[in-house]
């Protein structure tokens, strides 16, 4: 419920994060703003998604961080896109604790 998301968010998950009041993040990624926005792609929208991940590390989060409303094509039969969000979140861990 941002006005500007993609800018907007790594103070959000600073102000929660640093107070220890984030316990489990429904990782995804959007485009648009408060009242007209569609989810997208894990690693297509307006979020940096790297960025986000690494404000985590900042605020010293240590639960889970795992995908929500991961979007999919009619041709997925078997959690394919799902798979690619867990690796890609496994991924961004990765990247960041090499280079932040």
């Amino acid at each position: 419920m941002l006005a500007n998301p993609g800018k907007e968010i790594y103070d959000v998950i600073r102000y929660f994060g640093s107070r220890k009041k984030i316990f489990n993040v429904h990782f995804r990624n959007l485009r648009g703003h408060r009242d007209d926005f569609m989810e997208v792609g894990i690693d297509e929208g307006d979020v940096d998604m790297f960025r986000a991940m690494a404000t985590y590390k900042d605020v010293e989060y240590p639960y889970m961080v795992h995908p929500d409303h991961a979007v999919s094509s009619a041709s997925e039969t078997g959690g394919e896109y799902m798979a690619f969000c867990y690796g890609y979140i496994r991924a961004l861990i990765q990247a960041v604790d090499r280079t932040v």
